[in-house]
C-alpha cells in the first residue's frame, strides 16, 4: 500500500481544519486587515458554527472530487 492516498487525505484534512479555525470569529486580528473607507468597529464577524462545518465539507468534497479526477485521468478513463 502506497502511503500518498493517506499523506493526501491527512494534509487536506489538515488545511480543512486550519480554514475552519481562521473562519471561527475571535482567532483571526481584525486589525489585520487594512479597511480604508469603513470603521473596523463596524465589521464584526457573526458567531455561526454552520458556516464553518459547511467551509469544512467543502474543502473535503473538492479534495474527493480532485482526487477522483486525477484517478480518472491517470487511468485513462
Amino acid at each position: 500500500m502506497s502511503f500518498r492516498p493517506v499523506i493526501y487525505w491527512f494534509a487536506c484534512s489538515a488545511l480543512a481544519v486550519i480554514a475552519v479555525g481562521a473562519a471561527e470569529p475571535g482567532l483571526v486580528n481584525p486589525d489585520v486587515f487594512n479597511l480604508a473607507n469603513l470603521d473596523a468597529s463596524s465589521v464584526k464577524p457573526v458567531p455561526e458554527p454552520s458556516r464553518a462545518l459547511l467551509l469544512f465539507a467543502g474543502i473535503m468534497a473538492m479534495a474527493f472530487t480532485y482526487r477522483k479526477a486525477w484517478l480518472n485521468w491517470k487511468r485513462g478513463i
